[in-house]
């Protein structure tokens, strides 16, 4: 991604002159985001006051994304740039910087350290080719968004950030907050209770997303490529093939924009069955196809498919 860069400075360079552009009285707020549960809960939380978009094109990999000028120039004139933090998406904070919009949110910029998983560089060298590409990375784990809790702390983040720009609306905002709270709160529950007694520990999954989920609910997760979708070398492929077999694991997961050849040869070999599991970091064409898609409907199908992989 050498482009970013050069194409941020321009990006600066036109934007100079935008300014901000809030809505007018009565309109809409025009609001963008980056992963889909953050565009998710401020289209609930916000209803019929709002219009989201996130940057993401449907199945990209976040990992590789290249965001166009248009991008930065959409942010800038946008009335919010929702994102999770600085540190946890470098691209997304310069993106923010050279859009110059004072209205941005960062949701998990107030996150304590210990909240956070490290980012354990498991797979040597790979990370050097990422360095290639220009995309910085995190020292902690980035994919927040798929801890039901932490999103309760995000959605209390979007919620006051929406009554900030548009107070008239605040009733409507704080309703539809109360209810994506108490929709939130069922899945932690459905979680506590397909991981209270597992019959298995360990889940294995394309690559590595669900360590906040994993971390918060007490069981082990295995990722055929890392976190930043980095590929095993061929030992640690071996490694997890002798583990899966020894272990007589039954399933493995595959997510939605993820690369999967390798997983492929790994199910292959160990003859698991695969599970869907949807990262939520972007949508698919196919899920843009029901217009009531979200991050709740979504996680209700992660659950189902987390439960076969630790129960049956």
């Amino acid at each position: 991604m050498k482009k970013l860069s050069t194409l941020l400075l321009m990006g600066t360079l036109v934007l100079g002159a935008c300014g901000q552009n809030s809505s007018d009285k009565g309109e809409q707020l025009e609001v963008y985001t980056t992963v889909f549960p953050f565009k998710s809960m401020t289209e609930q939380i916000g209803g019929d006051h709002v219009e989201v978009k996130s940057i993401y094109p449907n199945g990209t990999d976040i990992h590789t994304f290249e965001p166009t000028q248009q991008d930065t120039l959409n942010i800038a004139k946008g009335d919010l740039f929702i994102y999770s933090s600085d540190e946890l998406d470098p691209v997304a904070a310069k993106i923010n910087k050279a859009a110059k919009n004072k209205n941005t949110l960062a949701v998990a910029s107030n996150l304590e350290e210990k909240q956070l998983l490290e980012h354990h560089h498991d797979h040597g060298d790979e990370h050097e080719h990422e360095h290639e590409h220009g995309h910085e990375e995190s020292a902690h784990d980035p994919h927040v968004w798929l801890d039901p809790v932490m999103n309760k702390t995000f959605a209390k983040e979007i919620k006051d950030k929406l009554v900030k720009l548009d107070p008239e609306n605040k009733k409507d905002y704080s309703k539809n907050y109360e209810k994506l709270v108490k929709e939130i709160d069922d899945i932690d529950t459905q979680l506590k209770q397909i991981t209270k007694n597992p019959k298995r520990d360990t889940v294995y999954i394309s690559h590595e997303s669900i360590g906040y989920l994993a971390n918060r609910y007490h069981f082990t997760e295995k990722g055929v490529s890392g976190m930043n979708n980095e590929e095993p070398s061929q030992q640690e492929i071996v490694t997890i093939i002798n583990d899966i077999n020894d272990l007589k694991v039954p399933y493995i997961l595959y997510e939605q924009n993820i690369p999967s050849k390798i997983t492929d040869v790994i199910k292959d070999k160990t003859k698991t069955e695969a599970l869907k599991f949807h990262n939520m970091s972007v949508l698919t064409d196919d899920d843009v196809k029901n217009k009531d898609v979200t991050y709740q409907t979504i996680m209700k199908q992660n659950i189902e498919s987390l439960d076969k992989a630790l129960n049956q």
